[in-house]
C-alpha cells in the first residue's frame, strides 16, 4: 500500500513538473521584466527592453521534458522548472558560499576539539 502511494505521489510530482515547465515566452517576459524593473522613464525602459530582446536572441533553449535550460556559448545560464527561472551563476555562488561556511565551521570545531584535548 505504501509503495502504491509513493508511486502515485511520484507521478503527481512528474506531472506537476511537466505542466508547470516554463516556456521560451515565459523566459522572454522574465528577462524583460527583470531588466526594466528599475527604469523610471520611457526611454530607459525602451532601451533596456531592446537590450533584453537582443540577449534573448543570442541564447539557445533546450527543452528537457521536465525543465527548460537556457544556454549561451554552450554554458547553461538559466534553468526553468516548476514555473520559475533560476540563474545558474547565482545558485552556484550560493552553493559555494554555503560550502565555505561549512568548511569554516568545521575548521572552528576541529580547533576547539584540539584545544580541549590539550587541556
Amino acid at each position: 500500500m505504501k509503495s502504491l502511494l509513493i508511486i502515485i505521489l511520484f507521478l503527481a510530482l512528474v506531472a506537476a513538473a511537466f505542466f508547470t515547465r516554463p516556456s521560451k515566452d515565459d523566459f522572454e517576459k522574465y528577462v524583460v521584466a527583470k531588466s526594466t524593473v528599475a527604469d523610471t522613464n520611457f526611454f530607459s525602459a525602451g532601451w533596456d527592453k531592446m537590450r533584453a530582446e537582443n540577449f534573448i536572441s543570442s541564447v539557445q533553449f533546450n527543452d528537457r521534458f521536465l525543465w527548460m535550460d537556457v544556454e549561451q556559448n554552450g554554458t547553461s545560464i538559466y534553468t526553468g522548472a516548476f514555473g520559475h527561472w533560476f540563474n545558474r551563476a547565482t545558485v552556484q555562488a550560493d552553493i559555494d558560499s554555503v560550502k565555505k561556511q561549512a568548511s569554516d565551521v568545521s575548521d572552528t570545531v576541529s580547533k576547539g576539539i584540539d584545544a580541549a584535548k590539550q587541556h
